[in-house]
């Protein structure tokens, strides 16, 4: 193989423009399907986004602005019910490109920070009693959020978003995970009642 045929066949990415911030990116995901009201784009980033990556209604509008700047996302204005008119958001080209070239890069290490399991350290330092009444809450508190990531996996599949060719497929691929976090926490949560109930 030639250096030419070598250089041909390295895949072509966009360098990713060093002030998009996470949210930024997460806001770009959010538009690679297509175009969203300032409205529907938050809701997007609570449900299903907020799952996994949240954001305050107030960091997104000037996100937002910030992408038009930066080119990588257009908003066009059009009269709405109100006295503000209605923005529309799009991804450019350059956008998509910065889409595609975050999405392969790897991921930046989350911090381990997870409250319960740090109160769980300490756990023989409280009220046994007291202990339980938490994670029985904590269980319920999953098993709700379970239910809930259930009823969208049946929407899903029965719109095919199984299927890896599907544009939903994403989208099933994240609540997969969500499921078997939900699923372990609460299993978890109840295993820790149990173990207090019969030491108590």
């Amino acid at each position: 193989m030639t250096a030419s045929q070598e250089i041909a066949l390295a895949p072509v990415t966009a360098p990713a423009p060093a002030s998009v911030t996470v949210l930024g990116y997460a806001l770009l995901c959010a538009l690679h399907k297509g175009p969203l009201t300032g409205y529907e784009l938050v809701r997007r980033m609570r449900q299903p986004i907020g799952y996994y990556w949240t954001a305050r209604q107030s960091q997104i509008y000037p996100e937002l602005a910030r992408l038009a700047e930066l080119g990588l996302i257009t908003s066009s204005g059009e009269s709405g019910p109100g006295p503000h008119q209605r923005m529309t958001h799009d991804l450019t080209a350059a956008g998509r490109a910065a889409v595609a070239s975050w999405l392969i890069r790897p991921p930046t290490p989350r911090p381990p920070r997870d409250e319960l399991v740090l109160k769980t350290y300490a756990v023989g330092a409280a009220d046994s009693s007291a202990m339980r009444a938490l994670y029985l809450a904590e269980a319920q508190r999953h098993e709700q959020r379970l239910e809930d990531y259930r009823a969208q996996r049946t929407r899903l599949v029965a719109r095919g978003a199984d299927d890896q060719c599907h544009p939903d497929f994403g989208a099933f691929a994240t609540l997969r995970l969500g499921l078997g976090v939900e699923e372990l926490y609460a299993q978890w949560c109840r295993w820790l009642a149990d173990q207090l109930a019969a030491g108590g």
